[in-house]
């Protein structure tokens, strides 16, 4: 195994859909519950770190047997503080090598995706010459700016969509850096990192209420496709303390 934790942001204010956090979702009673339950499949549940400036928030984790982050409450207002101050104010006291960030507004990244991601950063990173992992969706799309078009030419040369270049949407559901190059970069993305792609439905982020109820929609079809199913062999032992040794289970 590595040494991995993986970080799990939430906080109680939200611009954009009041406690958004707490909205239920599948079958638990709100966001929180659901990604942990996501990732207690993959991994030992004490190197999940919730982490907020709340209370109510914290005491969610309890029954899945987290650790707790109590952030400052300053990390967690909008505007007060730059957003590399969040990533370096909450990774700082996270005592492990490795760090995944994981939103709990991408909630149809299945389990399975994130041990396939686990596996990929031991290959690519630890092993390999990239130095960090970004969740992503391939986007071959017709693109637009307000002054004109970016990835094909909007004339009688038109480019047939399977032709377009290959153009990355970043997901917002996992990120994966070791803690040392996100403290000294105050990022958690590097100059090489590996793309890892994932399914659309992993690709589902809740900004406002139209995204909710896209996912709830959705949820029908990760149920349907039985997307919580583990390949047993994909699994890293954590509790196996050979270093950066990942071995199934």
């Amino acid at each position: 195994m590595y040494d991995l934790a993986v970080v799990v942001p939430v906080r109680r204010g939200s611009s954009r859909i009041a406690e958004k956090c707490l909205l239920p979702f599948g079958n638990q009673p709100s966001l929180i519950e659901w990604k942990l339950t996501q990732l207690c499949q993959i991994i030992d549940p004490q190197r999940i770190y919730l982490s907020s400036e709340d209370d109510e928030f914290l005491k969610l984790g309890e029954r899945f047997g987290v650790s707790n982050h109590h952030r400052a409450r300053h990390l967690a207002i909008d505007h007060i503080v730059p957003f590399r101050d969040v990533i370096s104010g909450i990774v700082k006291d996270i005592p492990h090598t490795h760090i995944a960030w994981s939103t709990v507004v991408c909630p149809l990244m299945a389990p399975q995706e994130y041990a396939d991601a686990f596996r990929v950063y031991f290959d690519q990173v630890i092993r390999g010459g990239k130095d960090s992992l970004i969740g992503v969706n391939l986007m071959q799309e017709y693109f637009w700016s307000r002054d004109g078009a970016l990835n094909y030419q909007a004339d009688r040369n038109h480019t047939i969509s399977q032709e377009l270049p290959e153009w990355f949407k970043v997901t917002n559901s996992i990120y994966m850096a070791s803690r040392q190059d996100i403290l000294a970069r105050e990022y958690f993305i590097g100059e090489h990192p590996i793309l890892q792609p994932l399914s659309k439905l992993a690709g589902v982020d809740i900004d406002y209420i139209e995204d909710y109820r896209i996912a709830q929609a959705l949820y029908a079809v990760y149920a349907e496709d039985q997307l919580d199913a583990i390949n047993p062999t994909s699994l890293i032992n954590w509790n196996n303390h050979a270093l950066d040794l990942p071995i199934a289970i």
